[in-house]
């Protein structure tokens, strides 16, 4: 996910908002059309992305929601909250969930958030990429359910995995070769995340 630029007096640096994490969490709890990001005390508009950005995320979607189907118990979301125990919210480019109670409506958080998240899916953004990298990555660290990292360049065709099951140690991926995900039978074709991209 970018930040979304914002201009003052003509400059192009991006900004946000000192905010208390608390605070933080009280603004998302409001039904919106943007979506913020915590990024070390300040809260930022991450609303807004390149087309390159949008056309990946659309692939990664695509792909998942077209091997996991639609009616067994896993799901696809795009750009929604993730909770995470202790750690402020965040807001993943994709993710898989298989837990029911993440969507049923009787059970779920409100507002909505994923609690369980399986796979976390980030496309990196100059902007961003510092943060997925680091503090983001420590703070998926946190959730008990979540099994894959996964960040996706979108200059060149490159994606590097993180499994929990492997201490997560970095996985590379180029070119035309094949991601596996074992935890669900899952296979993400690099060419296939790129088409239409690069």
């Amino acid at each position: 996910m970018a930040i979304n630029p914002q201009h003052e007096n003509g400059s192009s640096s991006l900004h946000g908002i000192p905010v208390t994490e608390e605070g933080f969490e009280q603004l998302i709890s409001l039904e919106g059309p943007y979506r913020y990001e915590f990024i070390a005390g300040v809260m930022y508009d991450m609303t807004g992305s390149s087309p390159e950005h949008a056309d990946i995320s659309s692939n990664l979607e695509y792909l998942l929601k077209e091997q996991l189907g639609r009616s067994g118990p896993c799901r696809v979301y795009r750009e929604q909250y993730v909770f995470i125990p202790g750690q402020p919210s965040v807001v993943p480019d994709v993710v898989v969930t298989c837990d029911v109670g993440d969507r049923d409506k009787e059970k779920r958080m409100r507002p909505f958030k994923i609690r369980s998240p399986l796979i976390a899916i980030e496309v990196l953004s100059p902007s961003t990429e510092a943060y997925d990298r680091v503090e983001k990555f420590a703070r998926y660290q946190h959730s008990p359910t979540l099994e894959v990292y996964i960040l996706v360049s979108q200059d060149e065709k490159h994606v590097e995995m993180y499994r929990r099951a492997t201490g997560w140690v970095q996985e590379r991926f180029q070119e035309d070769q094949m991601i596996e995900l074992d935890q669900l039978d899952l296979e993400l074709p690099l060419s296939s995340i790129y088409e239409g991209v690069l």
